[in-house]
């Protein structure tokens, strides 16, 4: 018994993943040039924090399908060290994934499907997602949540055994399917070969005249019965929120930033004011340092420990040397040297200038 688990642990662990970020969304209601998943959240392109996702899951391929007018500013961002495809017509996710087909066909067991507008979502849950499908051998894994409020959300329905039987979305839903609460984020994983084998054949919504990844769910329950496909409920519903408009851009933000100032904190670090004190990702501190409130730190900043940082600081692309303090200044692109006291006032913009 116990060779048999090792055997199959071993197994798990070699299984190859690829992912796809549908990122072809018009984004009118952005009412921007600049393509939608490319607005940033805490001073990474939405995007980037997906495809975060990709390479800390080692993905062995990553796939992103873009609308042809913004496949070079989204190339010119990222580089090559991801895959690009294109959606001629915007016609539905199941149309979308399906582009990546001929790139991905033998190339991994699972795929891990993710939207170029959901920045909030987190490795660790992706990580969960893949794991349950490979775990109980099923043809689909989803990811559901329960938001405060459910309307406008696909609901997952389950039978009395607590399998889940399908979606419905909320139009089409009953009085009492409109009731559940768990939803559908519309991120999935789902076993390589069905998904290449049954994509095709997902129908045109006659409403629509559009192909949606959500029918997936009840052609795997078909062809596989209970338990084909499972659901697994984000912990935190926000990880599943996109962002579609101005509105939400800046809700992203505020939740990232807590994400981030929290982590700080707990590694550390002291924040007097979260609400007046913004991170951007990436950015790095010391333990011991002060945030004290106004501070505003981006791009490749990176503070030392035993700092002070405020008030009212903006640093950016700036080093901080240990035990320094920062108060009333604009600093971008310039070295602090360990132990400097910087005047209030001062302003400072250079190729990595000393100050003190």
């Amino acid at each position: 018994m116990k060779l048999r688990f090792a055997v199959l642990f071993y197994f798990m662990n070699d299984m190859r993943l690829a992912v796809v970020v549908l990122a072809a969304g018009e984004g009118t209601r952005m009412k921007s040039s600049l393509p939608k998943v490319l607005h940033q959240v805490c001073g990474w392109p939405m995007l980037g924090h997906v495809l975060a996702i990709a390479d800390a899951l080692d993905a062995a391929e990553t796939v992103m399908v873009v609308a042809e007018e913004t496949l070079d500013p989204i190339r010119q961002t990222f580089g090559n060290h991801y895959r690009y495809t294109t959606q001629a017509e915007r016609l539905g996710t199941g149309h979308a994934l399906l582009q990546a087909r001929d790139l991905l066909l033998n190339a991994a067991d699972d795929v891990l499907i993710l939207f170029g507008d959901t920045p909030l979502f987190r490795s660790e849950t992706a990580r969960s997602l893949v794991a349950s499908r490979r775990d109980h051998q099923a043809l689909l894994a989803l990811l559901s949540f329960r938001p405060n409020v459910p309307t406008g959300y696909g609901r997952v329905l389950r039978d009395s055994e607590s399998h889940v039987t399908g979606l419905v979305e909320e139009r089409d839903a009953t009085p009492a399917q409109r009731l559940v609460g768990e939803c559908n984020s519309g991120m999935m994983c789902i076993q390589a070969k069905w998904l290449w084998e049954t994509l095709p054949q997902v129908p045109r919504s006659p409403i629509k005249g559009e192909y949606y990844l959500t029918d997936l769910v009840a052609m795997a329950v078909a062809a596989g019965g209970s338990g084909a496909v499972i659901a697994i409920e984000a912990a935190d519903h926000q990880e599943a929120l996109g962002v579609n408009d101005r509105v939400q851009l800046a809700q992203a933000n505020r939740v990232m930033r807590q994400r981030i100032l929290d982590i700080l904190m707990r590694d550390g670090i002291t924040v007097i004011d979260p609400d007046t004190t913004y991170v951007d990702a990436g950015v790095t501190i010391g333990r011991d340092t002060t945030l004290l409130p106004g501070t505003l730190l981006s791009g490749r900043t990176n503070v030392g420990a035993s700092c002070m940082i405020g008030p009212y600081a903006t640093l950016k692309d700036t080093l901080v040397g240990a035990g320094a303090r920062v108060r009333y200044a604009l600093l971008e692109g310039v070295t602090i040297n360990p132990g400097a006291d910087i005047e209030p006032f001062s302003h400072h913009i250079g190729e990595r200038r000393s100050a003190e």
